[in-house]
């Protein structure tokens, strides 16, 4: 009798369908039914026209009390009570261009092309004309109540103070564009061939501070307070420094320009408005706003028909104030010209394929880099644990390297690295005076001067040792001679990688050791001109993808050289002695006869580590690597479809470690060593 043939409720049942098409289905239904509908947002700008009553160029603006002035060409001045919303005339300066204006407590001063200063001493007070003989300024700044600084042409700088001018300019003669004041003492200038002149005292001494950049053109300059600094560049990068006095100048890092060092547009002006928000403008209807310090800088949007050159900036606070231009214009703003946001319609991403052919470009773009940035680390990690390992196996001790020597060449270099190391000692000390500390506060050193700190910290371990080699006697007994050097140093290198942070060490490499840049700088012209497509892209494409694969490649390598050693401990030591029997090196026995061993009995473990690596990689995106999980951060700012972009992600990830996880088991079976391991079962 046959058996009847399964019902159609068979067929569909549950039970009836494989574990593997079980997660499918499973996995398929959640993709397709994940999150409700969502709502997108339009722009609109966040500065509104003021009537100016004049269509010449407006240069230079400055908050004066409650009043805010604007000043420019054929001594046209205006000013407004109500933050900038209507202006009122006031009789001009003259018929001279008006080009730089400061104010400092009760006082205002006015900088005309002719160099004729128009100052009031007073909130009430009337104008008071200054002639300072001089042609060619650029700017002004108030330095006290009656003291006021102009720069211009071939370095000149000119000191106004007890109603005499004094002459200050330096040795440097390149063209100084602005100078801007901290208060009464604390002073900046910048110029053409990235030229920066600092004072401590007024203005009456100027000290050269080095740019990052030489060959930039400085244009402006702005403080927030003592220890953060900003300027800019006509070509649009941003320098900043956080060290007292400006003595140390760094490059930002735009993310928003692709972690370039430029906006690649022309700036005119920067304005510093609280620790974190900073003021752009430039020709072209430029204005810019940052919220991080520069990281990103996004572009306002202008009202419509403003296209003009901006020219300055006047903030009441971190929000309220003016900009001015050329033609007349003047916006204001009450959000600091951040763009406003609006309510429409957006594509329904909440339908799977919209959403899918709206992110499969930035998926597989995500999906590449990420693979780049893995096999380039583990390659790298796999070398650096490789000869770590080694390092920390070898027997050869100090001693060993030195017994051949005669004892005198032995305290002569003891000597050598005495004098070396109290060298380094007295320079690593001479820097901490410069960051004001004492007593305690002396702990915060390595955070405010780390070289100053690894001179200090280097030369008082060369003094240790120089002390010993000194000391040494025939038999270098002492207990230095007994130390293994290679093993120290790789010892070291696994300690300080193990026991920090990885992410710390992403932003520290990347931000603190700027080594994408660094290693750009290195293989600058060595495969062509930037911006090519080829191997030149590798070095001058992305700093971050540089930073990226060398992090994960020193941290992974930490680890896997305690894999490697641990499977060069589990071959008997006999095989060494066997090998340096018949007339090997230490170092041939390692390579013909030790590592083949050591490396396929550490496989598996090396494979685990490579697969943390891959996962690892998604912290890349802290320095802006648009690797898988920033790429799905950015799918979801536009979608907001937060369970497909991470599901996505995810899976991702998955094929990635499984297909090689896979690749190594199958290497695993076909290096596997017969004889070694356990087999059983029934």
């Amino acid at each position: 009798m046959n058996r009847a043939s399964p019902g159609i409720e068979r067929i569909f049942s549950w039970s009836s369908i494989d574990s593997k098409s079980r997660v499918v289905i499973l996995v398929s239904i959640l993709l397709i039914c994940s999150i409700p509908h969502s709502s997108g947002q339009e722009t609109i700008t966040g500065w509104n026209e003021a009537e100016s009553w004049t269509d010449h160029d407006l240069n230079a603006a400055v908050i004066h009390g409650e009043l805010v002035w604007v000043f420019g060409d054929s001594g046209i001045v205006r000013f407004s009570e109500d933050s900038g919303a209507t202006w009122q005339n006031h009789t001009n300066l003259g018929d001279v261009d008006l080009i730089s204006a400061d104010s400092y407590e009760n006082s205002m001063a006015v900088l005309s092309t002719d160099g004729i200063i128009y100052m009031k001493d007073g909130l009430e007070s009337e104008w008071i004309t200054i002639d300072s003989s001089q042609t060619g300024m650029k700017s002004i700044a108030l330095a006290g109540e009656e003291s006021l600084i102009i720069v211009g042409n071939e370095g000149a700088i000119w000191h106004y103070t007890e109603q005499t001018w004094w002459n200050r300019t330096t040795s440097f003669t390149e063209n100084l564009h602005d100078v801007d004041f901290n208060g009464a003492d604390d002073g900046l200038a910048v110029g053409n061939a990235g030229t920066i002149l600092a004072t401590d005292n007024g203005g009456t001494t100027w000290d050269y501070r080095e740019a990052p950049d030489p060959e930039s053109s400085i244009v402006s300059v702005s403080y927030f307070n003592p220890y953060r600094m900003f300027a800019v560049s006509d070509s649009g990068q941003i320098i900043y420094s956080t060290s007292p006095g400006g003595f140390e100048w760094q490059l930002r890092e735009i993310e928003s320009a692709g972690y370039n060092t430029t906006l690649g547009i022309d700036i005119s002006s920067i304005d510093v408005v609280s620790s974190s928000k900073i003021l752009f403008s430039g020709p072209n209807g430029y204005l810019g706003l940052s919220l991080d310090q520069g990281l990103n800088v996004e572009r306002n949007i202008l009202p419509s028909g403003v296209n003009t050159s901006f020219n300055d900036h006047a903030m009441f606070d971190y929000v309220s104030g003016i900009v001015v231009g050329d033609s007349g214009v003047i916006l204001f703003t009450d959000r600091a010209g951040e763009n406003e946001d609006i309510g429409f319609e957006i594509p329904d991403y909440n339908n799977f394929g919209e959403f899918v052919e709206y992110a499969d470009d930035m998926l597989l773009s995500g999906f590449i880099a990420t693979i780049k940035i893995v096999l380039f680390g583990i390659a790298l990690g796999f070398i650096i644990g490789l000869i770590l390992a080694m390092m920390k196996t070898a027997p050869t001790s100090l001693k060993n390297l030195l017994e051949s020597y005669p004892t005198r060449q032995i305290k002569g270099l003891g000597i050598i690295c005495l004098v070396s190391a109290l060298w380094l000692i007295y320079s690593g000390l001479r820097r901490f005076p410069d960051l004001q500390l004492n007593g305690i506060e002396y702990i915060f050193t390595p955070v405010g001067d780390p070289r100053g700190f690894a001179m200090f910290g280097l030369g008082v371990a060369i003094f240790v040792i120089s002390i010993q080699f000194v000391l040494a006697d025939e038999k270098l007994s002492g207990p230095l001679f007994k130390i293994r050097p290679l093993n120290a140093i790789a010892t070291v290198y696994t300690d300080f990688f193990r026991n920090t942070p990885l992410i710390v060490q992403f932003m520290f490499i990347h931000f603190g050791v700027r080594l994408g840049m660094r290693i750009q700088e290195l293989m600058e012209g060595t495969f062509g001109d930037p911006g090519i497509d080829g191997i030149d892209y590798f070095f001058y494409g992305e700093r971050a993808f540089l930073s990226a694969i060398f992090t994960l490649g020193l941290n992974s390598g930490a680890y896997q050289c305690e894999t490697i050693r641990g499977a060069i401990s589990a071959i008997p030591s006999g095989q060494m002695e066997a090998g340096r029997s018949i007339g090997l090196t230490y170092i041939g026995t390692m390579r013909l006869v030790i590592m083949p061993q050591a490396i396929r009995i550490c496989i598996p473990p090396i494979g685990n580590e490579m697969v943390n690596l891959v996962l690892n990689s998604s912290l890349a995106m802290v320095i802006g690597y648009s690797e898988l999980s920033r790429q799905g951060k950015l799918m979801i700012a536009t979608t907001f479809q937060i369970f497909s972009a991470w599901g996505l992600v995810m899976i991702s990830y998955f094929v990635v470690t499984w297909t090689l996880a896979l690749l190594l088991r199958r290497l695993e079976e076909k290096t596997k060593i017969p004889g070694l391991g356990i087999s059983g079962g029934g």
